[in-house]
């Protein structure tokens, strides 16, 4: 790494970020913006000493970049984004390091460009659909530009569950694939062909066009399971391409969720944040109490009417609680539903009105992380 400039930037970039750490910030960003600013070329020119894996797709990137990076350091030392910093500066960051292999998550929009500049030797898509469309563009013009990528990117070995028909569109023309089915499941925005345009032939959980799309077709084939289970094995299939040994992983491990006590109440906390992962998380066993913590930041997203793409019936005969700053919302949408509810102000009084010994949350984006900080 002979470059004058970019030793520069890379010495600057992680000045700045000690010293943001030391008056009290995070400094997980600030590092890759500077580096970028002094050095444009900082990705590319990093890459190149380095075998890149990224990891996209709506949920599941965060765990799933971590269970990535744990196989593969069966083979040397990783550099990734502990934090979750999925943006082109967290790519960067996490660059710096002189690790011998990179682990990186990477959003969604800007996984085309990460490709482009990083040459990496396999990228994994989990899945796409309907997430914040305040920031976020309609699945299918995603997958259109991911599609586009992965078959320009001949270097690169693309790992992907094609039970998305989105995910098998993306990967359709790659040079190099290894196509995942865990025998079918149905998707909510999988009405159209991604690639043609015409009505999907659904049977059951499988889907196939007169275009050729389908899953029934895969280079591997597994059990179904839970997301967190499909994840887990997507990761050790990308560790079978690099030739690691399997490693087992706990579902609960690939799940953003943590275990912690609140007013004498063991609380598990669950990350929820779009229609997909709500309904994942609807999916599992819960306690007889709930709480569901909604708000609508950001990164939550500001726009709350995908609460109406997410059947609450599983919560149906339970003591269900609300809280948040669009509590309201969600009170409203489970009433339509025939779910009685109690709205409260804050998690506290939520918390207050757990009767047992435990209770299942349920929180956005935002909630989550004030709850488990």
């Amino acid at each position: 790494m002979a470059n004058p400039r970019l030793i520069f930037a890379i010495a600057v970039a992680k000045s700045a970020g000690f010293a943001s750490k030391l008056i009290g910030n995070k400094g997980e960003t600030l590092p890759g913006r500077i580096l970028l600013a002094l050095e444009p070329e900082a990705i590319s020119l990093l890459a190149a000493s380095k075998k890149v894996i990224l990891v996209s797709g709506t949920n599941g990137k965060t765990s799933t970049t971590k269970a990535v990076a744990t196989i593969v350091r069966q083979l040397g030392t990783v550099s990734t984004s502990g934090s979750g910093s999925n943006l082109s500066w967290g790519a960067a960051g996490a660059l710096m390091s002189r690790a011998k292999y990179a682990v990186l998550e990477i959003d969604e929009l800007h996984l085309p460009s990460i490709i482009a500049q990083s040459d990496p030797e396999i990228v994994l898509l989990l899945n796409l659909t309907r997430d914040q469309l305040h920031r976020m563009h309609e699945v299918k013009r995603v997958s259109d530009r991911w599609h586009v990528e992965c078959a320009e990117a001949d270097n690169t070995i693309f790992v992907g569950d094609i039970d998305d028909p989105y995910i098998n569109y993306a990967m359709a023309n790659a040079v190099n694939s290894v196509r995942v089915s865990f025998g079918g499941r149905t998707h909510a925005d999988g009405a159209v062909c991604p690639h043609c345009g015409s009505y999907l032939k659904w049977v059951g959980a499988n889907y196939s066009c007169s275009c050729g799309l389908t899953n029934k077709i895969s280079d591997r084939k597994f059990k179904k399971g839970s997301a967190a289970y499909r994840n887990a094995v997507l990761a050790n299939v990308v560790g079978e391409v690099l030739d690691t040994k399997l490693i087992k992983f706990k579902e609960s491990e690939l799940e953003r969720s943590i275990t912690k006590e609140f007013a004498g109440k063991k609380a598990h906390v669950r990350l929820t944040k779009n229609p997909a992962s709500w309904t994942e998380a609807l999916s599992a066993e819960h306690k007889a109490e709930v709480i569901l913590v909604l708000n609508s930041r950001q990164v939550d997203g500001i726009d709350t009417s995908w609460l109406w793409d997410v059947s609450f019936k599983p919560l149906k005969g339970k003591k269900v609680i609300i809280c948040g700053e669009r509590g309201m919302d969600m009170a409203y949408r489970l009433h339509v539903e025939g779910i009685e509810n109690t709205l409260v102000n804050n998690f506290d009084e939520a918390i207050a009105l757990v009767k047992n010994k435990e209770v299942s949350v349920l929180a956005a984006y935002t909630a989550f992380f004030e709850l488990v900080m």
